[in-house]
């Protein structure tokens, strides 16, 4: 075959992918749980995918808890949310889910103790069948105060580092485990003014670790810190060309070297909800798409890439239920070379 022929069928083969994307609900909107909010997503080896969020009458409520609902790949759908934490007449809040390399699952998580955020104390519980069921649970840190919200990171080190924040003062704070999860030592802290908060964190592949923060407080835009300690110390936090509303975000490193971040475009609302991309190792951001537009509240992103190579993203749909997104990375190259992006 000659070499134009040849360009010409991988031209053709080109043509005919198309880029996917898919979006929807967990579940339909109910009075049964009417406040729904910050998922958390992982992906596992077997393609399936566990969100969990927490869910009651609002946000603070004595009966708030934990629920948990899992994307089945052979069936192609999520499952029934089920009822997974419940603290008596203490609000749960935060969970984070975490595939460890030994296979098993943990999921981090506050209990409100005292009359906010404020009087969180940390808990985990870990699951050693891909999150069918899980353990006792148990406290990581009793003293209140300080919140997870995004994702571990296992380093190329082989040790863990925690991205947590500081509820009272806040800033982000970090913890490190050097031994798979049974200990754990304190890290580094980034401040700035205004705060920062709920650091999201990929190792670049030089090793060194970029932390992008909400802004705490008044919204304006997202915060930037680098550390080449795996932690311990950072950069002075710096705010990029993204806005920030005072609401989470998340961060994702692409297994082809792309970052990805997912973030609610406005210095003042949670809407919209978009997609951001940096091809420099978060020097600088180009905007890819909007994934929700409406009035109304879409925030909290929480984003995997599944074994397949497909990226998913759960987020808070109006507090009414936590809305999921699907695509491949043709569809965001797509979406980031048109023209009407």
């Amino acid at each position: 075959m000659n070499k134009a022929l040849l360009f010409l069928v991988f031209f053709l083969f080109a043509l005919s992918v198309k880029a996917e994307f898919e979006k929807g609900l967990i579940f339909q909107p109910t009075s049964k749980l009417p406040s729904n909010h910050a998922s958390t997503l992982i992906a596992l080896p077997d393609g399936d995918l566990l969100c969990v969020w927490y869910a009651g009458k609002r946000e603070g409520a004595p009966d708030v808890a934990l629920y948990l609902s899992r994307y089945e790949k052979e069936k192609g759908s999520w499952s029934q949310p089920r009822l997974l934490i419940d603290t008596p007449n203490k609000p749960e809040g935060n969970p984070v889910l975490f595939y460890a390399p030994d296979g098993k699952v943990w999921l981090f998580f506050v209990t409100i103790e005292g009359l906010n955020w404020t009087m969180a104390a940390i808990k985990y519980t870990v699951s050693e069948d891909g999150g069918k069921t899980f353990g006792e649970v148990k406290y990581f840190r009793k003293k209140w105060g300080w919140m997870p919200r995004n994702h571990i990171v296992v380093l190329s080190s082989g040790e863990w580092l925690f991205p947590l924040y500081d509820e009272v003062f806040c800033n982000s704070v970090f913890m490190l485990s050097r031994d798979g999860g049974k200990s754990w030592e304190k890290a580094g802290r980034i401040k700035s003014l205004p705060g920062n908060e709920q650091p999201a964190v990929v190792e670049l592949d030089d090793g060194t670790l970029l932390a992008l923060m909400r802004t705490c407080g008044r919204g304006s835009y997202i915060w930037r810190a680098y550390s080449k300690d795996k932690g311990f110390t950072w950069t002075k936090a710096e705010q990029i060309e993204l806005p920030n509303p005072n609401a989470g975000i998340d961060l994702l490193k692409l297994r082809t070297g792309e970052l990805l971040v997912a973030y609610n475009d406005s210095q003042r609302k949670r809407t919209p909800l978009s997609l951001a991309i940096s091809t420099d190792n978060g020097k600088s951001w180009k905007k890819v798409y909007d994934i929700e537009t409406e009035k109304g509240e879409f925030s909290y992103p929480s984003l995997a890439q599944a074994p397949d190579g497909k990226i998913w993203m759960t987020y808070t749909w109006k507090r009414k239920s936590i809305g999921w997104i699907k695509f491949d990375r043709k569809w965001l190259l797509d979406k980031l070379n048109s023209p009407n992006r």
